[in-house]
């Protein structure tokens, strides 16, 4: 197995980060939550505070709300793209904005992570398999949001296609359907 890096911090989202309904949708973080530590399950992920308080994430299928589209269980974002979105958009675009669950300092050029055929976080002693791991679309409200103040269509246009191919994450599913896993700062990310 290859080292890829170290998460720096795990979060959830409480609820989705789009409101309104379309043409008018727009991106607010203001539900996303950092937390001492995430389990991962089949179903999805549910957030675990410092006092001990168990919050369920928008992704899982059993939230009220759910946003899961049978892909999306678990998202995984990068402190490097966090730099190259900031250095194109500015500084309102912080490590974590676009609500993956899990951020990760890569140790080595993400296109090996891309490129990988499988997928490990290591948790103490246990190795937790991803499976199906894609990179997440970017979608034109978080485009817009990236923007502030879009002038155009083509700055739309030209924002979706830098926050493809995993600058705005990757999905990934949990390999083992009748276990959960804890995931927390400090753990790391694993490729083979």
């Amino acid at each position: 197995m290859q080292k890829i890096g170290t998460i720096q911090f795990v979060q959830i989202q409480r609820e989705s980060l789009k409101e309104g309904v379309e043409p008018n949708r727009r991106y607010n973080p203001e539900p996303l939550l950092t937390v001492e530590k995430i389990r991962l399950m089949p179903d999805g992920i549910i957030g675990i505070t410092g006092s001990g308080e168990k919050i369920i994430d928008v992704h899982h299928v059993k939230h009220q709300g759910s946003r899961n589209r049978g892909d999306n269980n678990i998202s995984i974002g990068f402190l490097q793209n966090y730099d190259a979105m900031r250095k194109r958009f500015g500084d309102h675009l912080t490590d974590g904005i676009a609500g993956e669950n899990i951020i990760v300092d890569a140790e080595v050029e993400l296109a090996t992570f891309a490129s990988a055929e499988r997928y490990f976080i290591k948790h103490e002693e246990e190795i937790i398999e991803l499976l199906a791991v894609i990179p997440a679309p970017p979608c034109r409200p978080f485009s817009e949001f990236c923007l502030v103040v879009p002038q155009c269509q083509e700055d739309i246009k030209a924002t979706l296609q830098f926050l493809s191919n995993g600058v705005r994450g990757y999905y990934a599913l949990l390999a083992h359907n009748a276990e959960s896993f804890t995931v927390q700062a400090g753990d790391t990310l694993y490729i083979e």
